[in-house]
């Protein structure tokens, strides 16, 4: 009993707390009677089996698949941006330097980033314009929301 009262617990969980079933965020008191302060409630199953049923696709569709989806879509991107006149300061020499990456080049990227995010498309905002990035989940029909909404902010 002396050592639980000199010694703080290493790890907490949501049963550690004086009000586990009060849901609160904000206030956090760890409960003060001897074991109990340290439970830490059940484990989150649904984000287990959610992790393991992305992890299951993901080793089913393949890296190499991925890997080709995405540098696919970064190319139609980079093409589509440079057949509207838009800088791309990424390299687009060189294949090999290729990721699924974008740097736009615009002015006051912090406006076209709050424009875009007005109509659900995520950029991040880069001291010299905007970061662009395209996954495996994303197809031409993202990519031409966003041209679209590039070129409204242009007018």
């Amino acid at each position: 009993r002396r050592l639980l009262e000199e010694t703080r617990g290493r790890s907490i969980g949501w049963l550690s707390n004086e009000q586990p079933f009060e849901m609160g965020n904000r206030d956090f008191h760890v409960r003060n009677d001897a074991a109990a302060r340290a439970e830490w409630g059940c484990p989150h199953f649904a984000g287990i089996f959610a992790l393991g049923a992305g992890v299951d696709y993901l080793l089913k569709t393949g890296a190499q698949n991925i890997e080709r989806r995405v540098l696919a879509l970064n190319r139609y991107l980079t093409e589509r941006l440079v057949s509207e006149n838009w800088q791309v300061l990424s390299p687009l020499r060189d294949e090999n330097s290729r990721s699924g990456e974008t740097l736009l080049a615009v002015e006051r990227p912090k406006r076209v980033v709050a424009h875009l995010a007005r109509r659900n498309i995520t950029v991040s905002e880069k001291p010299q314009g905007i970061r662009i990035s395209t996954h495996f989940f994303n197809n031409e029909a993202d990519i031409e929301r966003l041209i679209a909404a590039l070129n409204e902010i242009r007018v």
